[in-house]
């Protein structure tokens, strides 16, 4: 069968729920979710007159059309496999024993996948990223990872889920921050804040290693910033997060599916965004939105060069690298 980002309707996962009483791992199925159109609030600013044409435009920019075939009903199986980082609003496993309506998939339609663990007080944040996912869907595969689904399900009283104490967030206090991206919040998201009884996850496609400390050549930093070109094309913003930590290289360990160009500048990446929580949607113009993600870019490569100097002593100049070992088409 073809695996397309929305063909799976339920996820069973392995070894993420404990029982409190045996501290056994349990199986639990997830459902499918859906954010609804208006849980991120969009920002409108009025142009006061013609000169700011080339910053704001006339309304938000609407959604694009969906390219996919009708939700499927496709089951998913996995077991938590190894731990990958952290943050302060989820946990990130690699999946592993992956089966698909019952058994193992064409490796060359599923590819390595991730899934992204909500903290328990961090609900509303994941819900934002998987409206950015939903709204971002021409962006999958070329600019942002492939999201193949939001899925949660309410615990039992008597379950815990080992991976919130084990990898605790160095900032664990019960307010959710992605719900200041939002001039209005919608009531699903504060119905959400005081929920603590719920796992909910995004099932990702597996990215590369992160943007590491150093100097980068030109042409990374390049295929980088216009990454955030693509996205502002959307009348969207990420500034807030430009990391080196959600700043990942493409897939290349099989399976794996092939890079897409980006519908818009047509480059073929070899980097990808994640981490959208923060997101906002503006009708801001891409000039408007360049000029905030270039201060923001400059700023991070500048912080990863003096990073890399602090942990390794003074590094050959940039010119000294490998065009070759950065490539990108």
């Amino acid at each position: 069968m073809a695996f397309h980002q929305n063909s799976v309707k339920s996820f069973t996962l392995n070894g993420v729920v404990q029982d409190n009483a045996t501290n056994e791992f349990v199986p639990v199925a997830l459902h499918r979710m859906t954010a609804p159109l208006d849980l991120v609030h969009s920002h409108y600013h009025p142009r006061p007159n013609p000169s700011f044409a080339s910053l704001l435009l006339e309304s938000v920019p609407e959604r694009p059309p969906s390219l996919l075939p009708p939700p499927g009903e496709a089951y998913l199986r996995a077991r938590l496999g190894e731990f990958i980082g952290d943050g302060h609003s989820s946990v990130v496993f690699g999946l592993e024993d992956i089966q698909l309506d019952g058994s193992s998939p064409d490796q060359q339609s599923v590819p390595r996948l991730v899934v992204k663990i909500a903290r328990s007080n961090r609900l509303a944040a994941l819900a934002r990223e998987a409206w950015f996912y939903d709204e971002m869907e021409c962006l999958q595969g070329s600019t942002i990872a492939r999201c193949y689904g939001w899925f949660e399900v309410e615990l039992a009283p008597n379950q815990s889920v080992p991976a919130w104490r084990e990898h605790p967030a160095e900032d664990p206090d019960e307010y959710d921050a992605a719900l200041d991206c939002d001039q209005v919040v919608h009531p699903d998201q504060l119905k959400r804040t005081a929920r603590r009884d719920l796992l909910s996850v995004l099932v990702l496609e597996r990215l590369g290693e992160r943007l590491q400390p150093g100097p980068h050549p030109d042409a990374v930093k390049n295929d980088i910033i216009s990454l955030y070109e693509d996205i502002s094309h959307l009348g969207i913003s990420a500034s807030k997060d430009i990391r080196r930590q959600n700043i990942l290289e493409a897939p290349h360990d099989e399976p794996r599916l092939p890079s897409l160009p980006s519908p818009f500048t047509k480059c073929t990446h070899s980097w990808r965004v994640v981490d959208f929580e923060l997101g906002f949607k503006a009708n801001y113009t891409p000039l408007q939105f360049k000029m905030s993600y270039d201060d923001f870019a400059d700023q991070m490569f500048e912080d990863i060069e003096q990073e890399a100097f602090a942990d390794n002593g003074p590094f050959p100049d940039v010119d000294g690298f490998s065009d070759s070992e950065y490539e990108t088409t």
